[in-house]
């Protein structure tokens, strides 16, 4: 993975494996947002939609119905979106609403798997032994991979 910034458009290259990866993982959370896959005690909606008014119920029940449907569709939208850039290339050039739709993808990811996961921030490193290595380590690479897109902004 590669991210680099030259004249306001943000360069990310992967390799084809990192790219086939990702367009995967894109693709799953897609598939676990569209229509209501998931339900709605499932952890990963709680921590992807978080209760508006966590006191009152009524009130966050009406706001769920007024906006988790458009949000859905932004974050289904956004995944599909990246998941269509790798399939066409692992070197990818993005100009700002691009790179804002990266980063937004990548966090809903990340959100996912580490809900999924049961990472805090007090996580140890990672155990190469641990039956969820695989899993954690692409948690901590798209992390590393979001922070990359979020500092090409930034410099």
């Amino acid at each position: 993975m590669r991210v680099s910034r030259r004249r306001g458009r943000v360069r990310l290259q992967l390799a084809p494996a990192e790219a086939e990866v990702l367009a995967g993982l894109y693709d799953e959370v897609a598939l676990a947002l569209d229509g209501d896959a998931l339900p709605a005690d499932d952890p990963v909606r709680g921590r992807l939609f978080p209760a508006a008014y966590p006191s009152d119920g009524e009130a966050d029940a009406e706001y769920r119905a007024l906006t988790e449907s458009s949000l859905r569709d932004e974050r289904v939208a956004r995944a599909r979106a990246c998941a269509a850039e790798l399939r066409s290339d692992a070197d990818i050039s993005l100009a700002a609403e691009g790179v804002d739709r990266w980063i937004r993808a990548l966090n809903d990811l990340r959100l996912a798997l580490g809900t999924r996961l049961g990472i805090t921030e007090d996580d140890p490193d990672l155990d190469d032994a641990a039956p969820d290595y695989h899993e954690r380590s692409a948690y901590y690479w798209l992390t590393a991979l979001q922070d990359s897109l979020v500092r090409a902004v930034l410099d």
